[in-house]
């Protein structure tokens, strides 16, 4: 019970803008992969899609511009960000060093914690996988490399691996909406938590490292074979 002669405080959640929401919106289409990398987004499509003005729907893709989600062309219009198949070589070559170092020192911080959450992960990664549910094995994706990143508690190794995650994840819903390796990638999430459990620290990190690098390969697949639609369409 409060004492008598004090003010109980409320804290009020700020409402989202209608910009916050629209970049919300759209970004969760780009990262689920309804948006296709390099789609056209047009401010006009948008706001009767969302029953609004244009005013946000700008506003919001250029918040979006800044998080490297979409880029803005002059006398062209606004896209979905785009990569070419070194490019994505080369972020994901980064992924690795920052991965490995956050699961090094996550191990330090919270080994059992870790171990356990990553458990439960891969638990509901394969109930995800058994249902056919992608959409729910992409989310499961995302959480189990941002448990090892935030028992790192490195707060620079957080935020370098958040540039990335947003474009990790619409390049994994390219990959995963065919099926074409989400069971090679559940096996590998379930050995590093295996070597893990089994005190083989090294052998999983080093697994970590395959893992990220087969997507990579997975990555580099797709985006040659969308440039070369691309150039059919154009030809």
């Amino acid at each position: 019970m409060a004492k008598a002669g004090t003010a109980r405080t409320t804290r009020l959640e700020r409402p989202k803008s209608l910009t916050e929401l629209v970049k919300d919106h759209v970004r969760g289409r780009i990262t689920n992969g309804e948006l296709a990398l390099g789609e056209a987004l047009s401010e006009n499509v948008l706001a009767a899609q969302l029953g609004i003005s244009k005013t946000p729907v700008r506003e919001a893709l250029l918040q979006l511009k800044l998080e490297g989600l979409v880029d803005i062309q002059p006398q062209r219009g606004s896209f979905v960000f785009s990569l070419a198949p070194e490019e994505a070589a080369e972020m994901c070559q980064y992924r690795v060093i920052l991965e490995a170092a956050a699961l090094r020192d996550a191990l330090q911080n919270d080994e059992a914690g870790l171990v356990d959450a990553l458990e439960q992960n891969v638990k509901r990664m394969a109930k995800a996988v058994a249902d056919g549910d992608m959409p729910a094995y992409r989310r499961l994706d995302t959480e189990y490399h941002r448990h090892i990143l935030l028992r790192a508690n490195n707060r620079f190794l957080t935020l370098a691996h958040q540039q990335l995650e947003m474009k990790i994840q619409a390049l994994r819903a390219s990959v995963t909406s065919k099926e074409r390796t989400v069971g090679d990638s559940l096996a590998e999430h379930q050995n590093i938590v295996k070597l893990l459990r089994a005190k083989e620290k090294t052998k999983a990190m080093n697994l970590l490292g395959v893992h990220i690098r087969a997507a990579s390969r997975d990555y580099q697949i797709i985006l040659h074979e969308q440039a070369r639609g691309r150039e059919r369409r154009s030809g």
